[in-house]
């Protein structure tokens, strides 16, 4: 469920050889150095899990209380956010297609640069390899951009589904898998303020199924609970 916030791949669980209650999750693509994502996006597995159980336990609560509202909030907010969200992916897909053709291009005009005499073998070999190389970035980046685009395009939000859920699970004191997979789409994670800081602030997006990234209001007597 975890996912890194700069690239999209999914956080990979760790722990450290010479502390084995150091448990956690970091971005794979940074671990792999395949040039995809430049930060670890690390967090502890203990961290994340209170985390996602207490703002579950306060959306579920929340909802049980206050259906009408929810639905509101729901139906009013989050169906605007997906838009922004969606334009955004369409947006970075654009650029990355845009410059994927701008590199043919300049890899054609390097061939008659070359075929014309103005350009030195090393040379011509030095820019071909560095163009190759990034367009390969590119078509990797450009296939994970379209399959995010497809994914935001079939979310529809469903605040009764939802309901129904809750209506199931009024009191949630530790997370389960069968919870995860009823309640939770995906867990996307930031990286820290501060690197490596134990007191960095980090931004988590819990993006519940049916509803997306839910943040409630605080009505009177009731605590503040947020989807991020």
């Amino acid at each position: 469920y975890l996912k890194c916030s700069d690239c999209g791949a999914n956080l990979n669980y760790k722990y450290t050889h010479d502390n084995p209650d150091n448990h956690y999750f970091s971005c794979r693509n940074k671990r792999a150095g395949n040039g995809l994502c430049s930060k670890t996006h690390h967090i502890r597995v203990d961290v994340i899990t209170e985390l996602v159980r207490r703002n579950l336990s306060e959306i579920v609560r929340f909802a049980a209380a206050f259906e009408g509202e929810f639905v509101k909030i729901v139906m009013d907010e989050q169906y605007k956010q997906i838009q922004i969200q969606q334009r955004k992916n369409q947006e970075t897909l654009q650029t990355l297609l845009a410059r994927n053709r701008e590199v043919d291009v300049l890899y054609e005009k390097l061939f008659e640069e070359k075929i014309l005499g103005n350009l030195t073998e090393d040379r011509f070999k030095k820019l071909s390899e560095k163009y190759e190389d990034e367009q390969a970035e590119l078509t990797q980046r450009i296939r994970h951009m379209k399959k995010v685009v497809a994914e935001e395009q079939k979310h529809e939000l469903n605040a009764e589904g939802f309901l129904q859920l809750v209506r199931k699970y009024t009191d949630i004191q530790e997370l389960t898998p069968e919870m995860l997979r009823l309640f939770i789409q995906k867990i996307v994670v930031h990286e820290k303020d501060v690197k490596w800081s134990k007191h960095a602030q980090q931004t988590v997006e819990i993006h519940y199924n049916d509803i997306g990234c839910v943040e409630l209001p605080q009505p009177k007597g009731q605590s503040t609970a947020k989807g991020a």
